[in-house]
């Protein structure tokens, strides 16, 4: 693995304990497996009532593009 992938796994999953320690908000992180951008997707849990939808839409439409999931607050 290299040390760029290593320091970008370690950087979300300081993010990803942070945020779930801190916070209610859920944050999923994706990464497109060809070029390694990744992307946050993240909900206000105070916003819209459909705010679950909204992140899962979010996060589906990523999938579609090719991205996969590599974070996400609410899975334990």
């Amino acid at each position: 693995m290299g040390t760029e992938r290593t320091t970008r796994l370690i950087l979300v999953a300081a993010m990803l304990s942070l945020t779930a320690c801190g916070s209610v908000t859920r944050v999923v992180v994706l990464e497109n497996p060809q070029t390694k951008q990744t992307v946050e997707c993240r909900v206000d849990p105070w916003g819209d009532i459909r705010r679950t939808r909204q992140i899962e839409d979010y996060v589906d439409a990523y999938r579609m593009a090719g991205y996969a999931v590599i974070g996400d607050t609410e899975k334990k």
